[in-house]
């Protein structure tokens, strides 16, 4: 009886030392605040929970905007842990005229892929802290969702950007990923397009074995009626996803 409690011990403090030596799970939060720091300086807004920049628009406007970080997600990839973080700019900021925008004024998206090591450091693979999207300081990126676009470990960010002119709506799918340490739409894929108001489309990727990006498949309705559902392609001469026949 002895002999068996002992070694049923000895076991059991195996097993302790064991989960003790277990690498660490990584400070996510830590990881995105100094990540914000890094690309938007130590201007932080207590009062709106944000970080103060300044960005120069394509426009040649000099804009301020409120940049929040959205939902980090870290994964697993043949590479090592990969931590996707993004940050979108507020837009419901009521009351301090730098957060205020005009009908042309896009939104602002900051994208950036880390690499995490086993003690929890971490290095940029891939970052871009401006990408302009949609209109009235409002970028969509707000509601972006990461989603696997390959099985060699490439993700992006979708979410719908647009906006309205003269009461007709124009939106379109944002599909960032990164590239060659930056970051790029790859999605050249209309919701709403400003002559088919009835028309919609809706998109979802199509996960399969094999490499390469996954396809996209985009179903069409009018009227809320399925008028039909196509397979895309991503495109490596264009670098993108667009509907066949489109320009």
């Amino acid at each position: 009886m002895y002999r068996i409690a002992k070694a049923g011990l000895t076991l059991s403090v195996l097993l302790l030392g064991r989960a003790a030596c277990a690498a660490p799970a990584p400070d996510v939060n830590a990881i995105v605040k100094a990540v914000m720091e890094d690309q938007y300086g130590k201007q932080y807004d207590a009062r709106h929970d944000c970080w103060t920049y300044t960005h120069t628009t394509e426009q040649g406007d000099d804009l301020t905007y409120c940049m929040q970080p959205g939902k980090p997600e870290l994964v697993d990839t043949a590479k090592g842990k990969q931590l996707f973080a993004y940050a979108a700019n507020a837009y419901d900021i009521h009351d301090d005229n730098r957060y205020s925008y005009g009908q042309t004024d896009p939104g602002l998206m900051g994208a950036f892929q880390v690499s995490v090591d086993a003690k929890g450091e971490w290095t940029f693979v891939a970052m871009d802290n401006a990408m302009e999207f949609g209109t009235n300081g409002y970028c969509g990126c707000n509601k972006a969702g990461l989603v696997k676009l390959s099985n060699q470990g490439d993700y992006g960010w979708l979410f719908v950007s647009g906006g309205a002119w003269q009461g007709r709506v124009v939106a379109d799918y944002s599909l960032v990923m990164p590239r060659r340490g930056g970051f790029v739409d790859v999605s050249r894929i209309p919701q709403t397009k400003s002559n088919e108001q009835d028309v919609t489309y809706e998109l979802k990727v199509a996960e399969r074995p094999g490499a390469g990006l996954f396809p996209l498949v985009v179903t069409k309705t009018r009227a809320k009626a399925k008028v039909e559902e196509i397979t895309v392609d991503f495109d490596p001469g264009t670098y993108a996803y667009q509907l066949p026949g489109a320009k």
